[in-house]
Order: structure tokens, then sequence, then C-alpha cells
């Protein structure tokens, strides 16, 4: 094991509990029977891999401009006044940094959104690399392998040879189908999601360091 590669969104920052309780005025208004079992359905999902599937699968109205600004206006207030870092984040990251691993960042979101957070919470120099929406062509956010792939390659390792973090059974999936092992964090706001294809879960995320000479045995 070389690489422990995280989501961003509900594994470094609680921002998914935060979008959350955003979020239910904002989808009322495209779907109005939104509830919490939609919700669960988007967890992961790119922004405009988001427009598609709620166009597809609700028939809203909305044009995608109109609405991907929105989510932007929602971004702006998650991501640079409300969310936090996930308790015990920085004692995982300096001991897996002590340990000589190598850390990547694989996120859906797209770049003017984790910059956000890496500038906030002091984490630009953290990550050796990072892949996100931005990084891939539309439809090719989660579940799709290919932000994953691209981390892979930026950090400069093998999929056998990195480990995902994810909160999301969407995040899991892609992970797993680039070839990964992957650790499903439980956060406290997801345990509707299905996790069953994960190599094993977490609770916290300094439960990931026991694991780690496992996997590289």
């Amino acid at each position: 094991m070389k690489a422990v590669i995280f989501d961003m969104d509900g594994v470094i920052v609680d921002s998914e509990l935060q979008w959350q309780r955003c979020e239910g005025e904002f989808f009322r208004k495209h779907v109005p029977t939104w509830c919490e079992a939609d919700h669960h359905k988007i967890v992961g999902l790119g922004v405009e891999d988001l427009y598609h599937f709620l166009a597809r699968e609700y028939s809203i109205s909305a044009g995608k401009e109109q609405f991907l600004k929105e989510c932007h206006d929602i971004a702006a207030l998650v991501y640079n006044e409300r969310c936090s870092l996930t308790p015990g984040f920085t004692e995982t990251l300096a001991e897996i940094k002590r340990r000589g691993l190598l850390l990547g960042l694989a996120s859906s979101s797209p770049r003017l959104w984790i910059l956000a957070v890496l500038r906030r919470f002091g984490l630009e120099d953290t990550f050796k690399a990072m892949a996100c929406a931005d990084d891939v062509p539309s439809g090719k956010t989660k579940p799709e392998p290919d932000i994953y792939l691209e981390a892979l390659r930026r950090v400069g390792v093998s999929a056998g040879e990195a480990i995902a973090i994810e909160d999301s059974a969407l995040g899991l999936r892609a992970a797993k189908r680039a070839g990964m092992a992957c650790a499903a964090f439980r956060n406290g706001s997801n345990d509707a999601q299905d996790f069953s294809a994960a190599d094993f879960e977490i609770r916290s995320l300094a439960e990931i360091l026991p694991r780690l000479p496992a996997l590289s045995a």
C-alpha cells in the first residue's frame, strides 16, 4: 500500500450533512415530492450529472445553467461558512503522512469547491494530487471510475497500491470499478447507504490506520 485517496464531501469535511440541511427548499422547488429517500440516491454525484439525473428521473423544468447557478450559490454557503473538518481528520492525516504514504483526493465536486475547502482549512499542500469533476467528461463522475483512475495516474500509483475512503455507495462503486480497495466511512448521516461492496467499514477516520499494514501484506 503506497497511497490513501480521500473523497472530500462527507469524508474530509461534513459537507454532505450541510448540503442536506441547506438543500431541502431547493430540491422541493424543483421536485415537490422530494424526501430523504431521494437524497440518498444523489450522494456522490457531480453537479452536472446531478442535473441530468434529476431531468431524467424527475423531469425537472429548470434549465441547466440556472440549476448550476443555484447549486453554486448553496456551495458558497456550505464550503465557505458551514462545513467543518471531520473529527479526527487532522490526526489521521498526520499519521498517514508519518508512515510515508502518499495522499490523493478524488471528488465529484468542481475544482472551485475543492479549492475553497483546501484554502479555508489550510490544506493546499496536503495532497500529492487531486482529480475532480472538471478533469473528466460530463457523465463520467462517480459512480464511473474515471475520477479515481485519473487520481491514481496523478498520484503515480497503481490501483492495487492505493485505498479509497468513501462515504457514498456511488463513490464506493467508482473506487471498486477502478480496481481499488475501499473503506466505507459511516459518518453519522449515511446509514441508508449500501456499503456491502466495501472491503470494510469504519466509523471514525482513525480506524483506517490499523488496517493499512494488513492491506500492505
